[in-house]
């Protein structure tokens, strides 16, 4: 074969191959297909807890996508929404007075991905009678955004725009740019072999994997309960000497900015989402709670104490801000102002049970005051 054939057949190889690989990949993007094929574990356990079921919640799961997965399957609204991070992954319907909560919450969430949780229920019609909002110190840091939001995007954008025809001044279109951004930093992902092994891998999911049902009084796992809630048995009996250590040497070893709410300034365009926000969701009569959830009192005092940290900054806007928009707030970022010792922490910044029952105790209150 002569070289200049030779070279023409691998040219039209390579161009048939990528022509390929674009076709599947468009394929593969349509939600009729991403739903049945990627993602498919967090879709079976989101099926199982959206009927109120405990489910046993694995390692590696995708905690973002299956809180959105659970919103867009509900047969009804629940009576209260829980948003929030890790904070308040424990958050169980009883603690609220609502026997059908859901508890949406999502480790290391940003704004962004609560605000595509809300999008969901409103284009469903679904409205909470009530919103508990925990409020991290990183909703206000524009650099603490880790995107998951962008493989859902347009729910966000939908939000936005939401958000935009009722704010005066409006708001800049921020999560627009944000997303504009990311699609082009993933336009060669047309032409990648990651989404065609993606949904490979799915359709031997789809056969392979099952949501594995528990009851009530199992304690050996870590479950996702039908409310929404995460139990786990890891944070039974610990000694408070030992939590305190454990709080100590995690501030003192990633004193990170996402974590205890240190950074440059407090972003407005993101407040002014918030406080939006916040409106959208009582537009229906919804009654909104904001919660912080307390630090360890071994570390607050050098929390607040670094430089450029924002928390006594946002809780004093905060306050100002749940008087002038008739919300409930409840809690501190400081465990004394919130009535938290030692005791009721199992590391630096979670409260065990106990602490959260007692911190979420006037929304339990003021449901049963409301009950007919």
């Amino acid at each position: 074969m002569r070289p200049l054939r030779y070279l023409l057949l691998l040219a039209a190889a390579a161009v048939g191959t990528a022509a390929a690989t674009w076709l599947f990949n468009r394929v593969a993007a349509r939600p009729a297909v991403t739903d049945r094929y990627q993602f498919v574990m967090e879709r079976k356990i989101a099926a199982r807890v959206a009927s109120g079921k405990n489910v046993v919640l694995p390692g590696d799961i995708n905690e973002w996508m299956l809180r959105w997965k659970i919103a867009r399957r509900l047969p009804g609204a629940p009576d209260a929404a829980v948003l929030g991070s890790s904070h308040s992954l424990p958050v169980a319907a009883d603690m609220l007075g609502a026997p059908d909560a859901m508890n949406f919450s999502i480790s290391g969430s940003a704004m962004a991905d609560h605000l595509l949780t809300t999008e969901i229920l409103a284009e469903r019609g679904l409205h909470p009678r009530t919103w508990v909002i925990f409020v991290d110190a990183w909703f206000f840091d524009l650099g603490a955004d880790f995107g998951a939001w962008h493989d859902e995007p347009a729910e966000v954008l939908r939000m936005e725009d939401r958000l935009r025809q009722t704010a005066q001044p409006p708001l800049e279109p921020i999560f627009t740019r944000s997303q504009d951004a990311w699609a082009r930093r993933a336009h060669t992902d047309r032409y990648a072999l990651a989404p065609l092994l993606r949904t490979f891998d799915g359709w031997i999911n789809e056969v392979a994997l099952s949501a594995e049902v528990v009851g009530q009084a199992d304690g050996s796992a870590t479950v996702i309960c039908g409310d929404g809630s995460v139990r786990s048995s890891s944070h039974a009996e610990l000694d408070p000497a030992d939590v305190r250590s454990v709080a100590l040497h995690q501030f003192r070893l990633n004193a990170d900015r996402h974590r205890y709410g240190k950074y440059d300034r407090i972003d407005e365009d993101l407040w002014r989402y918030f406080e939006a926000w916040v409106r959208f969701c009582r537009q229906d009569g919804g009654r909104v709670w904001l919660v912080l959830s307390p630090y360890h009192p071994a570390i607050y005092p050098e929390i607040v104490a670094v430089p450029q940290n924002q928390l006594k900054a946002i809780e004093s806007r905060l306050h100002a801000f749940a008087r002038q928009a008739g919300v409930g707030l409840l809690g501190s970022y400081d465990p004394a102002q919130a009535g938290m010792s030692g005791a009721d922490f199992y590391d630096g910044d979670h409260l065990l049970k106990g602490g959260l029952q007692r911190l979420l105790a006037p929304i339990a209150a003021s449901a049963a005051t409301a009950a007919p």
